[in-house]
């Protein structure tokens, strides 16, 4: 699985993933509907959720990603 999630020099956030890594990331999105948040971290952060080979050299590897889900609020 590959899912690795990288900051450029120019201040942007890519994701790189592989088949089984997009649906691994579905997962997770999925997943918050049992909760408000998730923690996404690679094996050196104590993680098996993100991969950590870099894709880009020129990156900077990012081992934890936190996920939250901002629900709005109904009231009657």
């Amino acid at each position: 699985m590959l899912l690795t999630v990288e900051y450029n020099p120019d201040g942007i956030v890519e994701v790189f993933m592989d088949e089984e890594g997009r649906e691994a990331l579905l997962f997770y999105l999925k997943r918050l509907s049992t909760g408000n948040h998730d923690h996404l971290m690679t094996p050196s952060w104590a993680g098996t959720e993100l991969t950590e080979d870099p894709q880009n050299p020129k990156n900077k590897l990012i081992n934890k990603v936190n996920l939250f889900l901002i629900r709005d609020e109904i009231s009657n």
